[in-house]
């Protein structure tokens, strides 16, 4: 009875190292996937956070710099609150890589940081927040009627 030689394993540990290898390059998302499910993500809170403004009556408030975003509201004497603790709405950042690079309001830019108010009143304006990550850009647009999208785009 004859077993294996040093070789022989060897060679077999390679292939399966080579094999491995390629199956976790296949199992890691992809930039431009963590783009898109970024920016669907983002699209679905301000949807909801608009919503929640015309169902409830508060204004609401969105701003976002360099890799981050966070949500705010609007206190009884008028003075914007960071919302912190609410299971949706809490403060983000985004994956590495991924960064916030304009954001407009009814069409005109926003500087960083500054407030995208999300309020009833204001719920009809249109707003584009514009996110990057290597080699993809995409959009996430509010149409001005309450509906949030993202377009995607390529390269700039």
């Amino acid at each position: 009875m004859r077993g294996f030689t040093l070789l022989e394993m060897l060679v077999a540990l390679v292939i399966a190292g080579i094999m491995l290898s390629m199956a976790t390059l296949q199992l890691m998302p992809s930039a431009e996937s963590v783009l898109r499910e970024e920016s669907q993500r983002l699209a679905f809170l301000m949807e909801n956070g608009a919503m929640a403004t015309q169902a409830g009556g508060k204004s609401l408030a969105w701003s976002g710099s360099g890799n981050s975003y966070r949500f705010w509201e609007r206190n009884r004497e008028g003075d914007w609150i960071r919302i912190e603790r609410d299971n949706l709405l809490h403060p983000r950042v985004l994956p590495e890589g991924i960064h916030i690079t304009e954001i407009s309001f009814d069409g005109r830019r926003l500087e960083p940081g500054a407030l995208l108010i999300l309020s009833p009143e204001l719920v009809a304006r249109k707003f584009r927040v514009s996110l990057r990550s290597t080699g993809s850009l995409a959009d996430v647009v509010g149409n001005g009627l309450g509906k949030v999208t993202v377009a995607a785009r390529g390269a700039p």
